[in-house]
């Protein structure tokens, strides 16, 4: 797999993704090009009721592609892969969703931390980037129903190799730098779960991994499949600590979800429709394991 710090290259870059069905043509743009050789399982896709689109959902109908925001820094989630495509089990979902509404997929590739400003601004009309569900976006965007890879819902903490055996457990982070994307549901189990935590901001997660391999933070909130990839990518530098974050009282909430603009019912709606024929097929849970395999991370020993 392409070092994933090429991906602080790609930030800007409009990026497309060929999916599983002949009905749609992903666009591509020159600084990046669509691949035909998909390595996700098809779905057909079905057909969504759109005769009372309105809104956003209309104008994607109207317009003929479906422009989903994204950070590609959270493999397998959405990453970059050796060609320069943006991939990853979301950014199939994603496809899928433009498949079953007959438009294209373009993605707008950013900063995490932009992601749903671009929503509320209209720069795009779905977010898809890890979002998991929070009280505070269900109050701010329409948020879709979750869908889950069918692993155990697993966050932990990437610290330096030589310090690994120095935490087993969260209360040995007390008072420590510990770096998470702004926003970010690593952020929220870190201030509530580490005491006295002094939380470090960044936009990707790769800004994080800098900091943490230059000793700027002591470790990095991550999803666990994450830190694994990062660790596996580290040299031997950087190891996933055996420490996981108590998910107990978020239990309700499992699952990432897409958002769209605040009122864009007709459109989360029709997410929806397509978000529960997936999970009802069982189909993103291969996804993910299809996007594991190709971003190149491992599983790893408990």
């Amino acid at each position: 797999m392409k070092k994933l710090a090429s991906t602080l290259l790609a930030v800007t870059m409009t990026a497309s993704l060929t999916g599983c069905s002949s009905s749609s043509t992903a666009s591509a743009s020159a600084s990046a090009t669509a691949t035909s050789d998909s390595v996700y399982t098809y779905l057909a896709p079905i057909e969504v009721d759109t005769s009372n689109a309105d809104g956003v959902l209309k104008d994607v109908l109207d317009a003929g592609v479906l422009v989903v925001g994204t950070s590609p820094d959270f493999p397998p989630a959405e990453f970059i892969d050796e060609k320069g495509n943006v991939v990853g089990c979301e950014m199939q979902m994603a496809q899928y969703i433009a498949d079953c509404l007959g438009v294209e997929l373009q993605i707008e590739t950013m900063d995490f931390s932009a992601v749903l400003t671009s929503v509320d601004t209209g720069k795009v009309d779905l977010g898809i980037s890890g979002f998991g569900y929070k009280t505070d976006r269900a109050e701010n965007f329409e948020l879709s129903h979750g869908f889950s890879d069918g692993e155990a819902n697993c966050h932990t903490l990437l610290v330096p190799a030589d310090k690994v055996d120095s935490y087993s457990t969260l209360e040995d982070f007390s008072g420590l730098v510990v770096a998470a994307q702004a926003t970010s549901l690593q952020q929220m189990y870190a201030e509530d779960e580490i005491p006295d935590v002094q939380m470090e901001l960044v936009s990707t997660i790769d800004q994080a991994i800098l900091d943490l391999s230059a000793g700027k933070v002591d470790a990095v909130a991550l999803s666990c499949t994450v830190a694994d990839s990062y660790a596996q990518n580290s040299n031997g530098t950087l190891a996933r600590s055996t420490v996981e974050f108590d998910l107990t009282p978020y239990a309700d909430y499992a699952g990432n979800v897409a958002a769209a603009k605040k009122g864009e019912t007709s459109l989360i709606e029709a997410v929806n429709t397509i978000v529960d024929h997936v999970n009802d097929e069982g189909i993103y849970a291969i996804w993910y394991q299809e996007a594991k395999a190709q971003a190149g991370i491992e599983d790893t020993e408990e």
